[in-house]
């Protein structure tokens, strides 16, 4: 493909129309940074949290993406994604994480069944890898019933005795503290050593600096399609970026419009912005404003303004300030 003619892309199938694509952030990398320690230390378990809808699962997908960079291309690598039950059954876990990890036969058997299926899969896997390590990150993890927790040590002690170390990484809200809390008033200290020693908080965007890191990736690091040299800034404003224009510069204004909408609506906490209100906020930038929009040449205040109003980041933080 020619780098310089500007790529044939079907209406509503570029990632920032999607939503479908993956950038690293300085938070990213400060989180990436810190499983590595707990997997290099075959640490059984920690816990990262944070507020809601502040990229943890997108954090998630980028280092089952990456890790395999630190530990080689076979580590076995899974996500579960909790459900939320108010009477959760031992069928239904191992249901779940046999669905969840890829395999064929989740649905069949009873609770035992499933549970030797899932140590078995899990231990193929290991040793095909030749790694004897399993990672399983579980999403949403604040769902967890302490008897779940239980049940996630059976596996893990089987796969202990087998000569396999599994790593469990606790994703979730804030309240996997106060559960962690509940756990030491109630001495379940078994839980907490297993998958609650250590911590991570994960943040949002909070300065100029973290924000220009997001930005430069839509400039530098993205690119559609694959192979073409044309990353998401590039393929939306094409003279504006053969010019030398790039959507990190816009970082320090973009900062400001978000501080001065924080302030007319009475937001008086530090910004903590989230990654879903600042993806969908760049995201309407560059389709509203682009070539494929209005063409406006290149983005200003007016236009980032615009773009932080339609997020919906302003009415979220005022709900999230009353709460």
């Amino acid at each position: 493909m020619n780098s310089n003619e500007r790529p044939f892309v079907p209406k509503g199938s570029h990632p920032i129309e999607t939503g479908r694509y993956l950038i690293p952030t300085n938070e990213i990398v400060r989180m990436h940074n810190t499983v590595v320690q707990w997997i290099d230390n075959r640490s059984p378990g920690g816990m990262i949290y944070g507020r809601p809808r502040i990229g943890k699962s997108r954090a998630i997908n980028y280092l089952m993406f990456d890790l395999p960079a630190e530990f080689g291309k076979n580590l076995p690598i899974f996500k579960m994604c909790c459900r939320q039950y108010n009477r959760p059954s031992e069928s239904s876990f191992f249901e779940d994480l046999l669905n969840d990890v890829g395999h064929a036969l989740p649905f069949s058997g009873k609770a035992n069944l499933k549970r030797d299926r899932l140590f078995r899969f899990f231990l193929e896997r290991a040793e095909r890898a030749a790694q004897k390590r399993i990672i399983i990150f579980i999403d949403d993890a604040q769902r967890l019933h302490e008897i779940q927790y239980g049940w996630l040590m059976d596996i893990y002690n089987e796969l202990d005795n087998a000569g396999v170390s599994m790593t469990v990484i606790l994703v979730g809200q804030e309240e996997l503290i106060h559960q962690r809390s509940s756990f030491i008033q109630s001495r379940k200290a078994q839980i907490i050593g297993r998958f609650m020693i250590h911590e991570y908080k994960f943040t949002g965007i909070k300065s100029v600096s973290d924000m220009t890191t997001c930005l430069s990736g839509y400039d530098h690091l993205s690119e559609y399609p694959e192979g073409s040299g044309w990353s998401f800034t590039r393929y939306f404003f094409p003279e504006a970026f053969e010019k030398g224009y790039r959507l990190e510069n816009c970082a320090q204004d973009l900062f400001e419009v978000i501080t001065t909408l924080r302030n007319e609506a009475g937001l008086k906490k530090s910004a903590d912005i989230p990654m879903q209100y600042f993806t969908l906020a760049v995201e309407y930038a560059l389709r509203r404003f682009g070539i494929n929009g209005e063409d406006v040449g290149w983005l200003n205040r007016a236009h980032w303004k615009q773009a932080v109003i339609n997020s919906g980041y302003i009415e979220a933080e005022t709900y999230q300030d009353v709460v």
